[in-house]
């Protein structure tokens, strides 16, 4: 990473995800947040606050900390899932996109930039393109199957093959195994 793509709120004593987590100030695409409590009290950044309500991530690559949930985002969150009837703590595993905007300074007054949870929906990533076996690849998959006690089925259920041929060739050397 670059200096000039680190945010000044990195670093320190920070307890909580903010804006600094958006790479290079870019949007987050696709994040997973797992669950969200409302606790009666909460250490932020080393000041005890009370009345919050705390997101937790699934593992990312943009942070592992905890995120404070402002009123604004909250009501984000219920009107981007209403199935939850604004009862927050009931969304598990929801996946959202995260981005900046101008919102009002807490701490000096005035604006600056905050962490909001976007009204577009995330961006479902593309499913991984599947492997496909190759004719020289058979004996490796042979063996492989073998010691780990897979059948046919079980291999395409991971893998496509680069023909009927070598599908058929998988098969028959599974076929041969001693019951």
């Amino acid at each position: 990473m670059q200096q000039t793509d680190i945010h000044y709120r990195t670093g320190g004593t920070i307890s909580h995800a903010g804006i600094e987590v958006l790479p290079s100030g870019k949007d987050i695409e696709y994040i997973v947040l797992e669950s969200i409590e409302f606790k009666e009290s909460e250490q932020i950044n080393g000041r005890k606050q009370s009345g919050v309500w705390i997101g937790h991530f699934a593992p990312n690559p943009y942070t592992s900390l905890p995120w404070v949930i402002n009123s604004t985002n909250r009501r984000r969150l219920a009107k981007l899932f209403p199935e939850c009837d604004g009862y927050l703590a009931r969304l598990h595993n929801v996946a959202i996109r995260l981005t900046k905007e101008k919102t009002r300074d807490p701490q000096e007054g005035g604006e600056c930039w905050g962490l909001r949870v976007s009204l577009i929906p995330a961006k479902q990533p593309e499913a991984p393109k599947r492997k496909s076996i190759q004719e020289n690849q058979v004996q490796t998959i042979v063996d492989w199957a073998k010691k780990n006690g897979k059948t046919i089925d079980d291999i395409a259920a991971l893998y496509d093959f680069d023909s009927e041929t070598v599908k058929n060739a998988i098969a028959d050397a599974l076929d041969d195994l001693p019951e």
